[in-house]
């Protein structure tokens, strides 16, 4: 289903318009995701707690009659141009901009064998740019869907996944893990997923209460993760493992350090990198308890879980910002709030809170109280749902 945001005439009908009456022939969904706990782990092979959200990229995809291939995004009011028989291997040349996307995967399938085919696709979108939810991977997958669709062709979900991530590494210059990909390909509705980004299993833990629903608060304040932030903290927990390896040969990653094992080699470490590596390893723990509490619908014990994420991100991890400290620090204050911290990259982006559904409207004038007359803004409250993964739907002949 499309969500209500964005009809599915209406992307059609920007297709016919934007290409002179071309028909398309499929219609892809692609949704964003929020995490609810387990965050900067996923490139140390951790633990990680996603949900599907009702808001993603909505793509209608046809053939161009051409050797090249037509992304327009509405998101940037811009159309990429990609030429077949041209385009090689990645050189980096489109890092920091959103063509980086539609290049690399197209770049990527094609290294993977897929035989493309000339492809025009119309993007759409209600995720905000930047905001945390993961709109880069959600046109990845959206493009990569429509691509295949018109090519004839296609590939398990993992695969795409696994495609898109190559993409984000090899044009966009982003070192991100496997999270937002798997979640975007893979995720069941009405249910979280809990995923082992080292050997990319996934078990998914159904929603326990109708009554308690997840709000989604965009702080308006961008990040942008090409600009090194993210890589210096990638770089800093491989250089916290190499510390624990050289005592403790076993250790691949992150994942494979206890706090012990932590606190013994802290004395080879730098400060920072210690503390960049104290937060993977406790959030590793938070995610498999917060796991746990969803199962029984503990959601006291969940919620104590989300708060000591938002707290090692702020003081460890060092990615969130006093917008989003604020946020937190508001919903953290309403009752019905069981937990309250940021999500995604951090830097800028969105809060995550959980909470019962009568605490929505609480939460909505707290926010309009507190954060928005001290910072000039319009957070943005979203509740929000555990959807269904992407998928692709055939375009009926008119």
């Amino acid at each position: 289903m499309v969500n209500q945001l964005i009809n599915a005439e209406s992307v059609l009908s920007g297709y016919r318009r934007l290409f002179g009456g071309a028909e398309p022939t499929a219609l892809v969904r692609a949704p964003g995701r929020v995490n609810l706990i387990g965050e900067h782990v996923d490139y140390n092979d951790g633990l990680v707690l996603p949900i599907a959200i009702d808001r993603g990229v909505f793509a209608v995809a046809g053939p161009s009659g051409s050797d090249d291939i037509q992304v327009y995004s509405t998101a940037f009011d811009e159309t990429v141009t990609i030429a077949l028989r041209r385009d090689g291997p990645s050189d980096g040349h489109d890092a920091g901009e959103w063509s980086a996307y539609p290049r690399g995967v197209a770049a990527e399938l094609a290294a993977a064998g897929v035989t493309l085919a000339g492809t025009r696709i119309f993007a759409d979108s209600d995720l905000p740019v930047g905001a945390g939810l993961s709109s880069s991977a959600a046109l990845e997958v959206a493009v990569a869907l429509g691509l295949l669709s018109v090519a004839g062709e296609h590939l398990p979900p993992s695969d795409i996944a696994h495609i898109c991530r190559l993409a984000e590494h090899h044009y966009a210059g982003v070192p991100c893990g496997i999270m937002d990909q798997f979640v975007c390909t893979g995720a069941v509705a009405n249910a979280a997923m809990l995923l082992d980004c080292r050997e990319e299993a996934a078990r998914h833990i159904p929603w326990p209460d109708d009554d308690v629903v997840v709000l989604v608060i965009d702080s308006r304040c961008r990040h942008k993760l090409s600009d090194g932030m993210y890589g210096e903290r990638v770089r800093q927990c491989a250089r916290a493992a190499e510390a624990v390896r050289s005592v403790e040969p076993a250790v691949q990653t992150l994942r494979d350090v206890t706090a012990e094992q932590l606190d013994a080699c802290r004395s080879s470490m730098e400060p920072v990198v210690y503390r960049r590596a104290r937060h993977v390893v406790t959030e590793i723990q938070r995610t498999c308890e917060a796991a746990a509490a969803l199962e029984r619908g503990d959601f006291t014990a969940f919620g104590k879980a989300i708060n000591g994420s938002h707290d090692s991100l702020r003081d460890d991890y060092e990615v969130s910002s006093a917008e989003l400290d604020d946020l937190v620090e508001t919903a953290r204050g309403v009752p019905g709030v069981f937990g309250a911290r940021m999500t995604g990259a951090g830097f800028g982006g969105c809060v995550v809170v959980a909470a019962t559904r009568d605490a929505v409207p609480r939460v909505e004038a707290a926010v309009r109280t507190c954060y928005n007359m001290k910072y000039g803004v319009t957070a943005h409250v979203m509740t929000t749902r555990a959807c269904e993964g992407a998928t692709t739907t055939e375009v009926p002949r008119p």
